[in-house]
């Protein structure tokens, strides 16, 4: 009943494993180049290296992430979930390049490439994750700690947000869009 959400987890996770398995010599067009989107004029990058995952470990978190949030498509409905995925998709390209601009500008760190994928709508689902789905314990751990229901997806985006070196543009681009 989320058709749109088995797509996002089925295509790009197929082409990610291919890339990674059997083509190697065609990563290169996958790669989220911003020097070449912006001296070179290379728009397509843009497309490409913000559609597929190059490491198989974000691509393995991500899609798992986009399963659990196949319940936004479900409440919405597909079409105003791909307006959701779209929007989100096309203003955390814009604030990339902006936080890359303002990273240089005040730290002097030269970014020519990020972490590709599908990174920065994953990361706005957060937003609605967090405000609309309600928090229910499932237990404790050490009469401290509570395992909720929303624990996993978090921990998921813990470990997708630490598994590469500026990856946390892409979350902060992807949260503030």
């Amino acid at each position: 009943k989320a058709p749109l959400s088995k797509s996002l987890l089925l295509v790009p996770s197929a082409i990610s494993i291919l890339l990674t398995l059997l083509f190697q010599h065609y990563q290169k067009f996958f790669v989220y180049n911003l020097q070449a989107v912006k001296e070179d004029f290379q728009i397509w990058r843009l497309v490409c290296g913000r559609t597929i995952c190059l490491d198989l470990k974000d691509t393995f978190c991500s899609s798992l992430l986009i399963y659990n949030f196949r319940i936004f498509e479900r409440r919405y409905g597909s079409r105003k979930f791909s307006s959701f995925l779209l929007g989100a998709w096309m203003l955390s390209a814009l604030f990339d390049l902006l936080l890359v601009e303002i990273t240089q500008y005040i730290f002097g760190i030269t970014i020519n490439s990020l972490p590709s994928g599908f990174l920065g709508p994953v990361f706005a689902l957060f937003v609605p994750f967090y405000s609309s789905i309600p928090r229910v314990q499932v237990t404790q751990v050490l009469g401290h700690f509570s395992i909720t229901n929303k624990s996993l997806v978090y921990i998921l985006g813990l470990q997708l947000l630490t598994s590469g070196s500026y990856i946390w543009i892409l979350a902060l681009s992807g949260l503030v869009s």
